[in-house]
């Protein structure tokens, strides 16, 4: 803050006694000389020099906390900017780790696009095969219907042929009935025979 020099103190100290008998003569009504007119705007000069010393003691000030604020800002500012080194460095790790992943990126794209060349190859003969199977499946559900109509026929052979087989069973003994009965006949006449003869010769 600025001090009153000892030149204005003693100016101060001078007209003040003479500002106390203009403030009386103002007072009682009396008229002011040029002096008097003079001292007031002497004093009014200085009161008003006094208030801009407080004003440039203020805006010292001011001054004084702009320039604390400056040296703040501009240690954030250097923060900051070592933050923003700090940034760049990772981003261009950041932007090297992503090359190599998009180097990656770009070989398993490849491979992606061989396999899926595969895939629709495979698709493809599995299309094919697909069509064949299905072609067997109608193939064997043909046959396996002429099966089951053969299967009908066979069964309607076997009965047949149980059929049959009971009637030659029963026709060859009915055949060997007869065969027996006309060999005991053949027999019993064959002995009779022979027993008339023998009696024909002994007598």
């Amino acid at each position: 803050m600025r001090k009153n020099t000892k030149i204005e103190n003693q100016l101060l100290e001078m007209i003040q006694p003479r500002i106390q008998v203009i403030e009386n003569k103002f007072s009682l009504g009396e008229a002011l000389t040029d002096q008097d007119v003079n001292t007031l705007l002497m004093k009014s000069a200085f009161n008003h020099i006094n208030h801009l010393d407080q004003r440039l003691d203020e805006v010292a000030a001011d001054v004084a906390q702009l320039r604390m604020d400056f040296f703040g800002l501009e240690g954030k500012f250097l923060e900051l900017e070592g933050r923003f080194h700090l940034l760049v460095s990772r981003f261009i790790v950041l932007e090297g780790r992503f090359q190599v992943l998009e180097d990656k990126f770009i070989v398993l794209e490849g491979r992606f696009q061989v396999l899926e060349g595969r895939f629709h190859d495979l698709e493809g003969r599995f299309i094919v095969l697909e069509g064949r199977f299905h072609e067997l499946e109608r193939r064997f559900y043909e046959l396996e219907n002429r099966f089951y109509s053969l299967e009908g026929k066979f069964q309607t052979l076997e009965a047949r042929f149980i059929s049959f087989e009971a009637r030659i069973e029963a026709t060859i003994e009915k055949t060997m009935k007869s065969h027996i009965k006309w060999t005991l006949g053949l027999m019993t006449f064959s002995l009779t025979l022979f027993k008339i003869i023998d009696l024909v010769v002994h007598n």
